[in-house]
């Protein structure tokens, strides 16, 4: 199967794990205590935006390090970095993650989702059988994130079974043109109603979907913690804050 067409999750089960149920219940259906907790780091080689941004010196430190520094400090059973670059392995387990695979490049295509990425690794650890229960995405380009506040979402997860966290956003218009239509769409909402997006700093869940007892949201407050390095004006604002010491990780940086 092309990555071009690779767009499930029963696309990765099919190429990958083929036999097995798309969905994770039967790995939990044997009674085995599956109570690990993964952090969940996805670093693709190849950014086209920023070149090797994952890889880059932000303030003296890879732009992955700032994750796997906070991450390391939360107490996981697991760090792992998912990367398709032996070059990124290394340095990722020299910061102190995992790299106990190296991504398929099917998985490597920048037209493939994130998630799909993440899917296969959850996939292979059950596979391997290791008993990871918990499963927490940070995504590299969000470095700015305080251990203390994390450690504060990982109990959410198991009170919950679900915590992400989002960003506020403004409500949407009331009324939206569609192709073909002369007047106005109305888009009906109540007063009162909070709008937000997910973010990227981080997404957690009980893999045993038995678990999951409600979505639980934490809204990030401080907006260096919005901060998501997608271009170079967003790596300039990233060095000011660095530079003026303006955000408290929660852990001590080597730089």
């Amino acid at each position: 199967m092309s990555a071009q067409h690779m767009t499930t999750f029963a696309d990765v089960r099919d190429r990958f794990f083929p036999g097995t149920p798309v969905d994770y219940a039967e790995n939990f259906a044997d009674g085995t205590a599956h109570d690990k907790l993964v952090v969940h780091i996805g670093a693709r080689a190849g950014s086209t935006r920023i070149r090797d941004k994952n890889v880059r010196k932000l303030n003296g430190i890879p732009l992955i390090g700032y994750t796997i520094l906070v991450a390391q400090a939360l107490g996981a059973d697991r760090v792992i970095l998912n990367t398709d670059s032996e070059e990124y392995c290394r340095l990722g387990e020299s910061l102190g993650a995992e790299c106990p695979f190296v991504r398929p490049e099917e998985l490597a295509r920048e037209t493939v989702s994130p998630g799909l990425a993440s899917y296969y690794a959850a996939r292979k650890l059950l596979a391997d059988g290791y008993p990871v229960g918990y499963w927490v995405e940070m995504y590299p380009t969000s470095p700015f994130r305080n251990a203390g506040t994390i450690r504060g979402y990982l109990d959410k997860i198991r009170e919950a079974g679900t915590c992400v966290a989002v960003n506020r956003i403004p409500a949407p218009p009331r009324r939206a043109y569609a192709p073909g239509r002369a007047t106005p769409l109305p888009l009906g909402y109540a007063d009162g109603q909070v709008f937000y997006k997910a973010t990227g700093s981080f997404l957690g869940y009980a893999l045993d979907a038995a678990k999951r007892r409600w979505r639980h949201h934490e809204a990030i407050l401080d907006p260096i913690e919005l901060i998501d390095i997608d271009t170079e004006a967003d790596w300039r604002l990233a060095e000011t804050v660095l530079a003026a010491n303006l955000y408290d990780f929660g852990v001590d940086l080597p730089c």
